[in-house]
């Protein structure tokens, strides 16, 4: 009989590259933030930046990175209706991070500052992760990902805006090699608990490695599960 973790790790592995593609929940969120940051965000690099190359730990903090959280709260239902989406692919109820990591990446720079495992950082063996899309994501713009974990062999996850995708970020090295797309790309990345793993998941006392948030359940994790 498989364990708990045995059976997280065996579904995080069936879920992952699954796609969600040509949801309105996906489109409807994608225009949204694209309509509160006031900025085409193909063309970003035209009205912000440059920065220094992104690295670990300094990759989430710029003032940019602060205009996407500062407009979250105003996509907060739009938000929690694309966490559903992600759900019902999952198959069960999950708590949900409540504010998701927003990411650019402007030409000539990477939009992750290593490529890791998010286990290197404390983050659960029982999580699922997603990508939504703000804008498409080709080539070296895309997030690249182990094809098999320990391989050191990657492929893009190349998205359509609003187009969203499940990955395994916890056993699969993923990051970006600099963008040399000529265009600049926006995401969000969002990471799930199915509730029945919540004893076993909730188990520790590390933070996100950003905010310095607890990866506990009215902290980085919605108080319920949704």
């Amino acid at each position: 009989m498989q364990s708990q973790r045995e059976s997280a790790e065996q579904r995080r592995r069936d879920l992952h590259r699954h796609r969600i593609t040509g949801t309105l929940e996906g489109a409807r969120f994608a225009t949204a933030v694209a309509s509160s940051i006031g900025l085409p965000l193909e063309a970003l690099h035209e009205h912000v930046g440059p920065y220094p190359l992104f690295l670990p730990g300094s990759d989430n903090t710029t003032e940019t990175h602060q205009q996407f959280y500062s407009q979250h709260a105003e996509q907060e239902q739009l938000y929690l209706a694309l966490c559903r989406r992600v759900v019902e692919v999952i198959g069960e109820p999950c708590f949900v991070q409540r504010i998701p990591t927003y990411r650019f990446g402007l030409p000539g720079n990477r939009w992750v500052g290593n490529y890791h495992r998010d286990s290197d950082f404390g983050h659960s063996n029982y999580e699922f992760n997603a990508i939504c899309a703000l804008t498409v994501m080709k080539g070296s713009a895309a997030l690249h990902v182990e094809r098999d974990a320990g391989s050191h062999c990657f492929d893009p996850l190349e998205l359509d805006s609003g187009e969203l995708i499940l990955f395994d970020h916890i056993d699969r090295l993923h990051g970006c090699p600099l963008n040399r797309e000529g265009v600049s790309v926006a995401s969000i990345d969002f990471r799930f608990v199915p509730e029945r793993f919540a004893t076993e998941a909730f188990r520790t006392d590390a933070t996100s490695l950003n905010t310095g948030t607890a990866f506990l359940p009215g902290h980085y994790f919605t108080k319920e599960p949704i």
